[in-house]
């Protein structure tokens, strides 16, 4: 009865059921007080705002990424990003804890914060040490090693992490190389990153 049906999706399919019977049960004695006609409009609109609860709570993911393309969405072990208008593909991370949007570069070779970012996250500009340069598409920029704590997309989760902080104008965060290198893999397939936890 529930082959091809997920978890979630059984469990919905069984609470609808069971509302429906409840709705319909509730609604009997009121037949005889107020008429078939308005007893079946007023069974209609519960249905409808259950439904549409129900519907909400179970494709939550999916309505969330259409909505904001850079929430990553788990599943089975893989998180998918949907493209930008753009083309490109930005991802809302969780590093050290508090939440950080960055753009997914296979160009660049490190995890890279703009200063604002890096500010943020209590990384003090005094106490860098921009003692290293890095080539960009905007020549060469000098930048400063630092240490994540953690870094978190979707349901992927690394831990005590190199990143760089960029001290010239940059605009993104950059998830670069270094982060797709540690994950287990990745892919894009038809307007999708998926990374494999």
């Amino acid at each position: 009865m529930f082959e091809g049906l997920s978890t979630g999706e059984q469990g919905a399919l069984i609470t609808s059921v069971g509302f429906l019977v409840l709705v319909t049960m509730g609604l009997i004695p009121r037949i005889r007080t107020i008429g078939i006609s308005k007893t079946l409009k007023m069974s209609l609109s519960w249905i409808v705002i259950f439904g549409g609860l129900i519907l909400i709570v179970t494709q939550w993911p999916a309505i969330r990424g259409a909505l904001d393309p850079a929430a990553p969405v788990s599943s089975a072990g893989e998180v998918r990003v949907t493209a930008r208008g753009d083309g490109h593909y930005y991802v809302r991370a969780a590093v050290n804890g508090e939440p950080v949007l960055f753009m997914v570069d296979t160009g660049a070779t490190d995890i890279v914060l703009t200063m604002a970012t890096a500010k943020r996250l209590g990384y003090d500009r005094e106490r860098l040490r921009f003692d290293s340069v890095a080539e960009t598409a905007n020549g060469m920029v000098r930048i400063a090693g630092v240490r994540l704590s953690s870094i978190e997309v979707g349901s992927i989760s690394l831990r005590d992490v190199p990143a760089s902080v960029n001290q010239g104008a940059l605009t993104n965060n950059l998830l670069g190389m270094q982060f797709l290198n540690a994950i287990n893999g990745w892919r894009v397939e038809g307007g999708m990153l998926i990374l494999e936890g």
